[in-house]
């Protein structure tokens, strides 16, 4: 009989603990436009609060660019505050190229960011916006 106990109590928690794991909370959707060509790829990275959005991406996601425009989407992100960066990978090599001047391959950012002299370099605080729950949508375009 306490050994049956113990198999029930033993289901039950290991049941419970399903029930109990964080739901993947909102899907991000970026629907990028302006691309001058459908060659290579749209690369997007997306930032966390601290994170250097000249740096690598927390996430990056990579997708074909149709007639000017690329849908990218990040899946399982819990609502919060993110920073977005996007590009036309060229070449496909999942770098942004840089020349003598900066950026050799188009791109854009979040939060309305526009890369000029007198911008600044871009930052977290100039690039955030909100992901609420279950899904965001996020339209960026091409200069």
């Amino acid at each position: 009989m306490r050994m049956t106990q113990q198999a029930i109590c033993a289901a039950l928690i290991l049941s419970s603990a399903g029930v109990q794991a964080d739901p993947a909370d909102a899907e991000l959707t970026i629907e990028a436009s302006g691309f001058q060509h459908s060659g290579g790829q749209a690369v997007a990275k997306l930032f966390a609060p601290g994170d250097n959005v000249m740096g690598p991406g927390r996430w990056q996601v990579s997708g074909p660019i149709v007639d000017g425009v690329a849908v990218l989407r990040f899946h399982e992100l819990p609502a919060g505050r993110y920073a977005a960066v996007l590009f036309h990978d060229e070449n496909g090599n999942e770098t942004l190229d840089h020349g003598l001047l900066g950026p050799a391959e188009p791109l854009t950012f979040s939060g309305g960011f526009s890369l000029s002299l007198f911008s600044g370099l871009p930052n977290f605080e100039k690039l955030q916006f909100e992901i609420h729950q279950p899904a965001q949508r996020l339209t960026l375009r091409l200069p």
